[in-house]
């Protein structure tokens, strides 16, 4: 089998996360590290700190073999207690709506948290019997020790946001966290004189890289709070208050920043804008490439089994229709597109899409570990580089440029016609009457697909007429079968994304729209 390595090459991990950071403080020990409203941490003040969790936390046996789990809300103790954790060796994973399958999965040495002791989340973490300790009550230290890792020894575990079922806590090595949050840090200019937003939620491997790429860069580091997260009215004043230069999030929440950064400060201070997650429409890019005309606008994609895979830096040829490219191999990755029989597809055919990397996760924890036929090898593999079949599809464009083309669960055949639902949302999300969209299928009582339903937040004129003469310039006569409701807001999972089963649970009346996303931990 013949394989595309452009991405393999230039895969060394160089020094560990940890000795950066000490580095860092060493070198500039009066740069502030992280931001906080009214919380400042210079570098020196994170190293003293962060050397205090190290020490509660060996007291306690953590290290390689035994993790360490964090509670914190996004702010400076939750930033302390991630490198205190990396310090200490330890595996660390963050608690959220995914407790419940972190604890059991994992047995931590203990819990870091600075949540109130009524938190319904720290009441279950206390039942289990884990020892916690309050970040408030530990002391920092001049001790500047750093715990000898592996390269191949457990830095984290992240936990999926358990949309399609229980919550998959998946490994990432040391190596990986040092290759990945280098080239991410180099390639967008993450350094002094940055000020990086952390955005993604807690316990998720984005808001990892956020952290530990703005930190070993020299960055400053701009946690954003529960109550700013979700609320694009809030974030934008909150992103020009403070002075933000990157910021990462997911495309649909981007289509709601879009309209509101209009004139804002904010707009003409963002040197970057980071999209992953989701697919992302032409139109929602041409929108922002035309607010931030100054930043880079670059669509990420990669699933957390190898924290991310490609990159595309979006151009005025990537506006138009459809979705945008997803671009070229990470370092350290290479992208195979493959047949039903493994085979290599030609450039222009639609396949399966498989990571093949040594940053590939070692494996998955707990119960989801016997779960392991998506890292088998395509037949004739000709080495021995760990492989991970993502469950996506996409195709080479001739230039040699990955398009994404949805994932197998999400296409559907209905009255014997192929359907991906991001095409779909693609065609109703072009039209300036559809603020944001979400489309799922609607099965009858033989399983088969018999409509599909469509929730919208409407835009000016937003009509079911109008959006159905919108899917008819698409697709043609007859129209798709598709019902709309109008919503205020799509829910999303704690990791922005939109939550499918939620709108399936609206649509039956089994669930309520509570977006995870506002609220703390």
């Amino acid at each position: 089998m013949t394989a595309n390595t452009q991405g393999l090459e230039p895969a060394v991990a160089g020094p560990a996360v940890a000795d950066l950071i000490r580095a860092q403080a060493r070198r500039h020990p009066e740069a502030i590290a992280v931001s906080a409203g009214d919380v400042e941490l210079t570098y020196g003040e994170l190293a003293r700190r962060a050397a205090g969790v190290r020490a509660a936390v060996r007291a306690y046996d953590a290290g390689p073999g035994r993790p360490v789990a964090v509670l914190a809300s996004p702010g400076a103790d939750l930033v302390v207690a991630l490198v205190g954790a990396l310090n200490s060796g330890a595996p660390m994973v963050c608690l959220a709506g995914t407790a419940h399958a972190a604890l059991a999965d994992l047995a931590p040495a203990c819990v870091l948290t600075d949540s109130d002791p009524d938190d319904p989340v720290r009441r279950a973490v206390g039942a289990t019997g884990v020892p916690v300790l309050d970040l408030a009550g530990i002391p920092s230290t001049t001790d500047a020790t750093v715990s000898a890792v592996a390269p191949e020894a457990t830095a984290y575990v992240a936990y999926t946001s358990g949309t399609t079922g229980r919550p998959k806590g998946i490994r990432q090595t040391h190596a990986a966290l040092a290759q990945f949050t280098g080239w991410f840090a180099a390639e967008f200019g993450i350094g002094a004189g940055t000020r990086l937003a952390q955005w993604a939620a807690p316990g998720y491997d984005a808001c990892l890289v956020e952290v530990f790429a703005a930190l070993r860069g020299g960055a400053t580091l701009c946690p954003v709070p529960w109550r700013v997260r979700a609320d694009p009215d809030r974030l934008v004043p909150w992103l020009s208050r403070e002075r933000v230069t990157v910021l990462q999030t997911v495309p649909s929440f981007a289509r709601e920043l879009e309209p509101l950064l209009a004139g804002d400060p904010a707009a003409a201070r963002l040197a970057a804008l980071l999209l992953a997650g989701e697919a992302l429409p032409g139109p929602l890019a041409g929108r922002l490439r035309a607010r931030l005309p100054q930043a880079r606008l670059v669509n990420l994609y990669g699933p957390t089994e190898t924290i991310l895979a490609t990159w595309h830096e979006v151009s005025a040829a990537d506006t138009g229709p459809g979705t945008v490219a997803i671009g070229r191999p990470i370092p350290g990755r290479d992208l195979l597109v493959l047949d039903d029989r493994d085979g290599p597809c030609p450039p222009g055919e639609i396949g399966h899409l498989v990571i093949r990397s040594r940053y590939v996760t070692t494996g998955y924890v707990g119960a989801a570990a016997a779960d392991d036929g998506v890292f088998h090898p395509p037949a004739g593999a000709a080495d021995v580089t760990p492989h991970y079949r993502t469950g996506d599809l996409g195709r080479w464009r001739p230039d040699g440029v990955l398009e994404f083309h949805g994932r197998r669960d999400l296409q559907i055949k209905m009255y014997g016609t192929r359907i991906e639902l991001a095409d779909v949302e693609a065609a109703l999300s072009a039209d300036e009457a559809v603020a944001s969209c979400a489309v799922v299928p609607v099965t009858g009582s033989d399983g088969l697909v018999v409509r599909l339903d469509a929730y919208v937040v409407p835009g000016p004129g937003g009509t079911p007429d109008h959006w159905r003469s919108a899917l008819r310039r698409r697709f043609g006569d007859p129209v798709l079968p598709v019902t709309f409701t109008t919503v205020d807001s799509l829910p999303r999972n704690t990791g922005g994304k939109v939550d499918r089963r939620v709108l399936a649970g609206l649509r039956t009346g089994r669930t309520k729209h509570r977006d995870p996303m506002e609220c703390a931990l």
